[in-house]
């Protein structure tokens, strides 16, 4: 079944295992900073993504495709010195293009669809490709004979997963916030080139063997020698090539689930994606590693194992847990498990113990493949390159059927079914493991998993009691919920509730929750009901407008549970609004749930909404620019920085204003300190607005009011509260805000009285005050946060927003 085992070559193994190291740690760097860089012109939503990703996993396909072809014929250290140097210089070019893309404009020429893949080939394939070409020339240089062949190649896919994870880490935590983006892929190119210099040294004092047999053809016998051909291997290479393509597509749809499960409830950040991608990437690892040993055992003579057999029963076991996960979440979140952990160690702990499991078991899958595929060491490169090339088709297949129509068509639990599913048919093409008892019995368990799996889940149309309708889109899990409220004065009382003594008073508000935010309150009956107050702000500034104008445009960026476009269209009638909401199925679930209807002067759009206020909003059309699109502990970066803001202003008309939502902490939040100063370098007047009484402007000189501000001042400035940044170049007006409000007739229904309240007189038509919300936060009580930690200016090259929630992140339920 083969030659006896040489010795592992360590010295060059360490030596080959370093350079795949850094270069995937380079190629990591360059893949989390393209979509900063391409951002400007193609904006940033899962087009955008998936698009980048899509390109980089194509480049690395095609490289290991070739690069086996490479490694056979070119097998010598020299060959990585050029590929590094290559890889350097591509590199380069990522900071090259989108100068000449700016100068150029020649990105508005081509529609955003077509747009998004073409910038992204032209970008990022050229490092895809070339560092890709890495892997399979590494593995032949390390590879002293056949037999060595599972545990080279798990040592050498390891290493380079383990770079991913540490340029993922390294990258996210620490290099974002120290460099600009083009400072990042002069790092990466500066690390590749570094690499290959040393490489140029010390791996010339291995030279490459001398006197090596010819390359022969796949399962061909060297002459004299002892048989090569491995007697388990597949009989067709295809079927190879199959079984790690479905395994690829399994993990990369596990990948996608988990972040949606961990975003449900611990919300979207840097740190909840860095904690799904870094045990994702650790349990690949270790798979990887453990893979080849495994894979090398079973295939030595006399071994007494059928490698295909131990193959098969490792694609039941990865099925198995696979879906045993849909048991184990359950009993996380009943029993609250990790609850009195910081909110990181949570997110960690439950990828791990959700995820960490299969994929170990699935990233054994391709070594042992390798092992099988592998006639002899001559052809090592090209299987090893064309298998991984197919593990990496089968990802980026799984990358786009996943995030585009299984998790919005079957929802996350059926996409977890289906990849067990997958795992037990593919387990049956590759041995018989319906003859082995404990295969069997293992086998039997999987498919009935999969078979109560299907019956659970069929027709699920609530996940919790008063669930209205539940979604999974290609961005949030959308849930809308119904609680009562009493009702106001006025209220008119809800038929639905009619005939209910213990409901008697009481409304249904319904609420929309995206993942595990709770982002709108709706009456769906009441259009100008409104929950959070911030939006009440936003009101006054449209009544405003309204003032100098009967008919004021005005743009709304986030349009989530669309409360502010209903109020607008009753309470300031004649308001133009342009609605731009990133997800079409938010949008949908407004129609269908949260009582939107269509209306002349309210236009709905589903695009990013950087690229609406730079390629289709018209200059100087907007009274009004209100920009709502935050998500609990997750803000866009590409729209907080300067080149954003010069684009919103050349949007206003001269006299407009721009209303910047944002969430934080006064005393430990960075953002709206990095927000204001970046606005100030686009706008005149820049102002920080609550809808709550902030602290007055000075500390009373009384010792006891005295302790009272100072207490009461802590409290506020600690809490994490909803801001609303003013930015214009005409003064902030509050006055004219107040007169503006005062002057409106009261908001119908909710201040008119019922008609049986005007049957008992005048008493009963008495019209409350309509309140007035809006409040400047004074620049003195903002004066000593600021001297102790300025905001940085954001722009397209240097906008670290996740770093700078770092600090309230973690102190959240902490």
């Amino acid at each position: 079944m083969g030659s006896p085992s040489a010795p592992l070559p360590l010295a060059r193994l360490v030596g080959i295992g370093l350079v795949v190291f850094l270069a995937n740690a380079a190629l990591l760097v360059l893949q989390l900073v393209a979509s900063r860089l391409l951002a400007p012109f193609i904006g940033s939503d899962l087009y955008t993504w998936t698009g980048i990703i899509g390109v980089f996993l194509a480049g690395i396909a095609l490289g290991n495709a070739y690069g086996g072809r490479i490694a056979d014929k070119y097998p010598h250290p020299r060959t990585l010195v050029g590929l590094l140097m290559g890889g350097a210089l591509a590199a380069l070019w990522m900071a090259v293009f989108p100068v000449l893309l700016a100068a150029s404009g020649a990105h508005t020429s081509i529609p955003l669809g077509p747009r998004i893949p073409i910038l992204a080939a032209i970008l990022c394939l050229p490092a895809g490709f070339v560092l890709s070409l890495l892997t399979p020339v590494s593995i032949k240089l390390g590879l002293p004979d056949v037999s060595s062949t599972g545990r080279v190649s798990g040592l050498i896919f390891a290493l380079s997963t383990l770079g991913c994870l540490i340029g993922n880490y390294v990258t996210g935590f620490y290099l974002v916030p120290m460099f600009t983006i083009n400072s990042l892929v002069y790092v990466a190119a500066g690390l590749l080139a570094g690499t290959a210099v040393a490489s140029w040294v010390v791996l010339q004092l291995d030279p490459p063997r001398e006197n090596e047999p010819a390359p022969q053809e796949p399962g061909a016998d060297a002459p004299g020698s002892p048989p090569t051909t491995n007697l388990a291997a597949f009989a067709d290479i295809r079927h190879a090539y199959a079984i790690v393509f479905l395994a690829s597509f399994c993990g990369m749809a596990l990948e996608l689930a988990a972040s949606r499960y961990i975003a449900r409830h611990h919300g979207v950040s840097l740190f909840s994606w860095t904690g799904v991608i870094g045990v994702m990437l650790a349990g690949t690892c270790v798979g990887n590693f453990v893979g080849g040993i495994i894979a090398d055992r079973v295939n030595r003579p006399g071994s007494g194992w059928n490698p295909r057999m131990v193959l098969g029963g490792l694609l039941v076991l990865a099925g198995g847990l696979t879906i045993l996960i849909l048991v184990t979440r359950p009993i996380l979140e009943r029993g609250e498990a990790f609850a009195t952990d910081g909110l990181v160690t949570q997110i960690v702990m439950w990828s791990f113990v959700l995820f960490f499991a299969p994929m170990a078991v699935l990233g054994t899958i391709s070594p042992q493949v390798i092992r099988l595929a592998v006639p002899d060491a001559a052809h090592v490169g090209r299987v090893a390159g064309r298998v991984y090339a197919w593990s990496t088709t089968g990802a980026i297949a799984g990358t786009f059927a996943t995030g585009y129509v299984l998790i919005s068509g079957l929802g996350t639990d059926r996409t977890i079914i289906v990849a067990t599913a997958v795992l037990a048919l593919v387990s049956l093409t590759v041995a018989p493991v319906w003859k082995d008892n404990t295969l069997l019995y293992l086998l039997s368990i999987v498919l009935g998993g999969v078979t109560g799996g299907v019956i659970l889940t069929w027709g699920e149309g609530t996940a919790e009691p008063n669930t209205v309708v539940q979604r999974d889109s290609n961005y949030y899990l959308i849930r809308v919920t119904t609680k009562l409220e009493p009702l106001a004065a006025g209220d008119e009382p809800d038929p639905v509730l009619e005939g209910d003594p213990d409901t008697a008073g009481y409304k249904v508000l319904h609420n929309l929750n995206l993942d595990h935010l709770l982002h709108s309150t709706v009456d769906v009956r009441r259009p100008t009901y409104i929950y959070y107050k911030h939006e009440e702000i936003q009101i006054e500034f449209l009544r405003a407008a309204r003032k100098g104008n009967d008919a004021p445009r005005t743009l709304l960026i986030g349009g989530g549970g669309y409360t502010l476009p209903r109020a607008a269209m009753k309470l300031v009638p004649g308001t133009r609004m342009d609605v731009v909401e990133i997800d079409p199925e938010v949008t949908n679930v407004a129609y269908e749930f949260l009582g939107l209807k269509k209306h002349e002067h309210h236009r709905d759009v589903n695009m990013d909404g950087r690229q609406f206020v730079a390629e289709v909003a018209e200059k100087g059309s907007y009274e009004l620019v209100i920009q709502d699109a935050v998500n609990d502990l997750s803000v866009p970066s590409h729209l907080m920085t300067k080149e954003y803001n010069d684009a919103v202003k050349r949007a206003l008309k001269p006299d407009g204003a721009f209303l910047l939502t944002i969430i934080d902490s006064v005393e430990h939040g960075k953002v709206w300190r990095a927000a204001m100063a970046t606005l100030e370098k686009t706008f005149k007047h820049v102002h920080l607005l609550a809808s709550s009484e902030p602290p007055a402007a000075e500390r009373p000189a009384d010792p006891k009011a005295a302790a009272e501000y100072d207490e009461r001042f802590a409290y506020w400035s600690a809490g994490r509260q909803v801001y609303v940044i003013y930015a214009s170049d005409k003064p902030l007006d509050l006055a004219g805000l107040k007169a503006a409000t005062e002057a409106v007739v009261p908001r119908p229904p909710a201040y008119w009285p019922t008609a049986k309240a005007a049957a008992l007189g005048p008493a009963a038509m008495t019209v409350p005050e309509v309140p007035f919300f809006t409040r400047q936060v004074a620049p003195s009580v903002l004066e000593p946060f600021l001297a102790k930690e300025p905001g940085v200016i954001l722009t397209d090259q240097y906008a670290p927003i996740d770093n700078l929630m770092a600090e309230v992140f973690r102190r959240r339920n902490q």
